[in-house]
Order: C-alpha cells, then sequence, then structure tokens
C-alpha cells in the first residue's frame, strides 16, 4: 500500500528552503582553510587564459622579430591558448545552456 504524503511534513521541507542565495566557498585543494568563491575560481580560470593567450602573443611576435628561432615552443604555445580558449568558450555555453534551462523551469 502507498504511504499517503503527510501535509505537516512537505511543510516542514518548505520551511527549511534558503530563498535568498548566500555566498559559496569551495576548498582550493591546498589547505583546509584555503578556500574561495566561485566568482574568484571563475575569475582565475578567465585570468589564467588571458595569461596563455598574451604568451603564446609575446612568442610569435619574438619569432616573427627573429628574437626566437624555435618554432615547435611556438607552436606549442599557439596551440596551448587555442585550446584553453576552446574550453572556455565551451564552459561558457554549457552555463548559458544550463542557466536558459533553469530559467525555463516550472515551480
Amino acid at each position: 500500500m502507498i504511504n499517503p504524503i503527510e501535509l505537516g511534513t512537505v511543510v516542514q521541507q518548505t520551511d527549511n528552503i534558503e530563498l535568498s542565495p548566500q555566498r559559496r566557498e569551495i576548498a582550493t585543494g591546498g589547505e583546509e582553510g584555503d578556500k574561495q568563491s566561485f566568482a574568484d575560481a571563475l575569475s582565475n580560470a578567465i585570468n589564467s587564459v588571458d595569461e596563455t593567450m598574451k604568451t603564446s602573443d609575446q612568442q610569435v611576435q619574438d619569432f616573427i622579430a627573429g628574437e626566437s628561432d624555435n618554432v615547435h615552443d611556438v607552436m606549442i604555445s599557439m596551440q596551448r591558448a587555442q585550446m584553453s580558449f576552446e574550453m572556455m568558450v565551451e564552459i561558457r555555453n554549457k552555463a548559458v545552456e544550463t542557466y536558459q534551462e533553469i530559467s525555463r523551469m516550472q515551480i
């Protein structure tokens, strides 16, 4: 036999739902007390991609100017910058897609 839903427990569960967002922190894998917010982690990831792009651009400029003759390192840095940028774009696309899916949910 199926147990009936008790109204008291449903109301109690809905009272425990937080309606206002709170700043959540995530562990960074370092020390136990070392935590950062999601926004900080996202900002660090974007800055890392930007730094990779700048490093690649600088190596290309050095190669063109004749200061470097190692074409392999230049090509590897360009490929690394391209891959990191493509991964950042895909993560952004997934985040936007998830946001749109959540916003379409009916409450």
